[in-house]
């Protein structure tokens, strides 16, 4: 089963146009970045609260353990960066939360608690981290908007097939996302201009009754992407599928090539940087990778970058054969640029086991001293 986070565009070092501040620095990128985390964790929290209405534990404890690990993970560098001591409050808040809310052990009463703790824990990190004056800014919010509402695409994607729900697990994260997207949007719907939020409510409803009707992928995507639209037009900003596309493989390569230069001096960081790479950026490629009947291809890079590399980090493997294993990903994700018709980026791409050069017509070479 793959366990998504958040699904982050090439977060540009553009200010939103709404907002009463201007937010154009790199600073920016990693609050929006941090953000998405904490309102996918709010996500997962809230699929939790169904299940426990529903008497599904299991599932229950799907959502509190592995998910907001994975998303802790990417957030971790970020909070240690702030506060060790809220680091090490969110990771024992998170980290207990699956034996907290499991119902086979708690009461009902005792789950609520721990999830209203939990939720607590991630107001703290929102206010210390991103600072109540940008969270509380419409663009911002619109932006994590879009970040739920990329992700929930993906996962409803994988969940659902010819009207039936293969992964529930993900059915209930794409549901969670959108139900996300939605809460804040209701704390942004007045400050939007009148006509995009009609649309935008309006989009709403027609994407929670696809959910309901199980509708073809196919369907939501468009349905979600018509709201993905309009806060495209609020925001003033708009990208046409190719250049989504070669944003994530650009992405991908500089989140594992920063990865590569961090590793093995700042582990932690190495792990943030390819968890990003996978669960925000590579995930939007796995489709797009099976429609061109490259789905061999789509798996072996899954499988390389979220399961091989993160466990050699976390098992603290020797720095040359991360940067071997880092190499080999880089080389595929060339070829996914290739087969999906966009550009690698061009230039060369040190790591610390060679040079890669991404030229123009998708041929890579690596040197290795």
């Amino acid at each position: 089963m793959k366990l998504k986070i958040l699904s982050l565009l090439v977060l540009m070092a553009l200010a939103p146009v709404i907002g009463s501040s201007v937010y154009a620095d790199s600073t920016y990128t990693e609050k929006l970045e941090f953000g998405a985390g904490l309102e996918e964790t709010l996500g997962h929290f809230w699929a939790i609260e169904q299940n426990l209405d529903d008497n599904n534990a299991v599932l229950a404890l799907v959502h509190a353990t592995h998910p907001v690990a994975e998303l802790y993970d990417a957030m971790k560098p970020t909070l240690v960066a702030t506060s060790p001591s809220l680091d090490a409050k969110v990771s024992n808040i998170l980290d207990e939360l699956g034996a907290k809310t499991d119902s086979r052990q708690v009461t009902r009463a005792d789950a609520d608690k721990a999830i209203v703790d939990a939720k607590e824990v991630v107001a703290i990190a929102r206010s210390q981290v991103i600072g109540d004056e940008l969270s509380n800014d419409t663009g911002f919010k619109l932006e994590l908007m879009k970040t739920l509402l990329e992700t929930s695409i993906a996962e409803y994607e994988e969940a659902v097939a010819d009207g039936v729900i293969g992964e529930m697990a993900e059915f209930q994260d794409g549901s969670a996302f959108v139900w996300r997207a939605g809460v804040i949007f209701e704390e942004v719907e007045d400050a939007v201009p009148e006509h995009e939020a009609h649309e935008i409510e309006e989009l709403f409803e027609d994407v929670n009754a696809a959910y309901n009707a199980r509708a073809d992928p196919s369907e939501v995507a468009t349905l979600t992407g018509g709201i993905l639209h309009e806060i495209d037009e609020i925001l003033g900003t708009d990208e046409s599928e190719g250049d989504q596309l070669g944003g994530y493989v650009n992405t991908i390569i500089d989140l594992l090539t920063r990865a590569d230069a961090a590793y093995p001096g700042d582990k932690d960081l190495a792990l943030s940087l390819v968890t990003k790479a996978y669960l925000d950026n590579y995930e939007f490629l796995e489709s797009p990778l099976a429609n061109a009947g490259e789905e061999e291809l789509m798996e072996d890079i899954e499988h390389e970058m979220r399961e091989e590399l993160r466990n050699m980090i976390k098992s603290s493997y020797p720095a040359s054969q991360v940067s071997s294993q880092i190499d080999n990903i880089l080389a595929q994700m060339n070829t996914a640029a290739s087969i999906l018709g966009v550009s690698s980026g061009e230039g060369w791409k040190t790591t610390s086991s060679g040079v890669l050069y991404y030229s123009s017509d998708n041929v890579t070479i690596s040197v290795h001293s």
